[in-house]
């Protein structure tokens, strides 16, 4: 099946996620190994299918991998774990970096915003706005949050293929 939003399309796919969260570490290997930073997959249970565009999600979590490296340290730590919920499968990024400024949680997704305006590196402040629409369009949803011990957690949930 496919589905139309604006003007993207999506090939909505029963897909098994830890396949395309397998290929999104492979890709940051090199660079985590470069910056010191350990990255790892914690996917501790078997996991249904989700309904979802294979390619969209995928953008997703080369997204927030980007990010998360950008604002980890040297010898941080970088994770993605996912876990089942009743009809949906909830996945995470999560680093040991500075974490959100409180009250901005929400304000990460917004079109051009940015955390620090004096670094004119971080880009165009577009890739979480653009995440948010592709999870979205998916029947999902996504939001950012501060790990208790330090850092950022940004986690979305997509329908689990036999409830989408």
């Amino acid at each position: 099946m496919s589905g139309t939003q604006g003007l993207l399309t999506f090939d909505f796919q029963d897909t098994r996620l830890d396949t395309v969260i397998a290929g999104c570490l492979h890709g940051f290997d090199a660079q985590a190994r470069v910056q010191r930073v350990s990255l790892e997959a914690r996917l501790n249970e078997p996991l249904p299918a989700v309904r979802c565009a294979p390619d969209k999600v995928e953008r997703v979590l080369l997204n927030l991998l980007t990010n998360a490296l950008h604002h980890t340290p040297s010898d941080g730590a970088i994770a993605v774990s996912v876990r089942s919920e009743a009809h949906t499968v909830e996945i995470a990024v999560e680093d040991s970096g500075s974490g959100i400024e409180p009250g901005n949680e929400a304000r990460i997704f917004d079109r051009f915003w940015r955390a620090d305006t004096s670094r004119s590196s971080d880009g165009a402040g577009l890739g979480l706005a653009i995440a948010q629409g592709l999870i979205e369009a998916q029947g999902g949803r996504i939001w950012a949050e501060n790990r208790p011990g330090g850092g950022t957690r940004v986690a979305f949930v997509l329908p689990v293929a036999a409830y989408a």
